[in-house]
């Protein structure tokens, strides 16, 4: 019994022998990294009541050696001190990191804990766990300086066309402006580059009658290039691949009217219109106005407009369901006005809609998507005023003293109003409540949009 304890307690000394040598042999094998990268980089503060510099993202441009907050911070933001939160590879906390303000270049070692001064913050200085790997990160926090929610405008072009003027519509297609007017008993056209909008010239069409309802022109995008249509009063349907030799379609049904392109779950294009079915108006889905596949009856009350309407088509990508086409003003078909906020979407293979008795005055409105936001150029009392609605037209909002369209701005109504990717607002023409035609053409943008 005595031998097997005393080789019991043998083996145990043994393995804690060789367990130590190997311990010591790891330590004095461990290398100091040299990584002295910032990872991870935030920041907060207790005067910061909104939140918004803790819900800032920042970018670590580890190539340029830089700290920077892509999005602004809101206009006129201010707090005295921050607290930072700094680590390196994995999570852990760099052993040594100098903050160096711009006051007076002064430094200090940052302890982690203590605050630092939020508008003298100039960079941050770090030291690997080696203790001889040093990297040096320039800081700027991005603050709007202008109020981001001011709408500023300007007048491009005082007399964009040659008189007589009268029906006018602009479109923006191929990468250009296309404003086509009914003068006399021809219907003419000016064109213009969208990155530049002052400068037009003259264009000929050819192919388009002068019975065409000018107001119906659309252009259209799909996988193939751009296309234009037209609706004329017989009813019949005339397309254009450059917007201006126009050809007219043989098509299955009379059009009533054309709603635009309506997104769908398929990712299909189609074109939502309303079609004569033999004595009944009908929704149709076309591509190309020579077949359709025609779809449930208008609402039986017969509100739905038909001319004159103004549309927009819009698809909220976080939102799967969110693909409509809103309509507003106009007149049904018998030629009653309409005072309601449309929403039509595709849903199991039909078109539903749903509409909204307004709050305000949608005769003569102008509906165009901005800012990731329906917007409504209105017309009453010879002037035009801005909303904006964060629920797809079911409720608007005062675009307020931020939107306000400048003073020398003439009230106007049947205007283009167009959104380019450069987030500039076009107002292009219309008339006055004395049906006088106006020729300029004006452009807006949000600051928060053009920083």
């Amino acid at each position: 019994m005595t031998l097997k304890y005393l080789h019991q307690t043998a083996s145990i000394l043994l393995w804690v022998l060789v367990f130590s040598s190997c311990l010591n042999s790891s330590q004095s094998d461990i290398e100091l990294s040299h990584d002295a990268q910032i990872y991870s980089f935030s920041m907060s503060s207790k005067k910061d009541t909104t939140s918004a510099l803790s819900g800032t993202r920042f970018t670590i441009d580890q190539i340029n050696n830089k700290i920077f907050n892509r999005d602004s911070l809101p206009y006129l933001f201010h707090v005295d001190s921050i607290y930072l939160n700094i680590a390196g590879k994995s999570s852990y906390t760099l052993p040594r990191i100098v903050i160096n303000l711009q006051d007076k270049d002064s430094s200090y070692l940052w302890n982690g804990k203590d605050s630092v001064a939020f508008k003298r913050l100039k960079s941050i200085e770090t030291t690997a766990e080696d203790g001889k790997t040093v990297k040096l990160y320039e800081f700027k926090a991005n603050i709007h300086q202008q109020d981001p929610y001011i709408l500023n405008w300007a007048k491009i072009t005082q007399n964009q066309l040659i008189n007589p003027v009268e029906q006018q519509k602009t479109i923006l297609h191929g990468g250009k402006f296309i404003t086509y007017y009914k003068s006399g008993a021809m219907i003419k056209a000016s064109s213009s580059l969208s990155s530049d909008g002052k400068n037009w010239t003259p264009v000929t069409v050819s192919g388009l009658p002068v019975t065409v309802k000018t107001n119906t022109i659309l252009s259209t995008t799909n996988n193939s290039g751009s296309t234009a249509y037209a609706l004329n009063t017989d009813n019949s349907i005339y397309t254009s691949t450059d917007g201006l030799v126009w050809s007219k379609v043989t098509s299955d049904y009379p059009v009533i009217a054309i709603y635009g392109k309506l997104p769908s779950a398929s990712g299909e294009f189609a074109i939502l219109t309303a079609v004569n079915d033999a004595g009944t108006l009908k929704f149709a889905l076309t591509k190309d106005f020579t077949t359709f596949t025609v779809k449930s009856a208008l609402p039986s009350d017969n509100t739905l407009p038909t001319v004159d309407f103004s549309a927009v088509s819009l698809e909220n990508p976080t939102v799967f369901s969110a693909k409509y086409i809103i309509l507003s003003g106009g007149k049904d078909k018998n030629n009653i006005v309409n005072n309601k906020l449309w929403i039509i979407q595709e849903l199991n293979g039909d078109i539903t809609h749903l509409s909204e008795v307004s709050s305000i005055s949608l005769q003569l409105s102008r509906l165009f998507l901005y800012d990731n936001k329906v917007y409504l150029m209105t017309y009453e009392t010879g002037k035009n005023k801005l909303y904006y609605s964060e629920n797809y037209g079911l409720n608007w909002i005062s675009g307020g003293t931020n939107q306000t369209l400048p003073d020398n701005f003439t009230g106007r109504m049947h205007a283009s109003v167009i959104t380019d990717t450069n987030n500039f607002i076009w107002i292009l023409g219309g008339e006055s409540g004395a049906q006088v035609p106006i020729v300029d053409v004006w452009r807006g943008r949000l600051n928060k949009l053009a920083e």
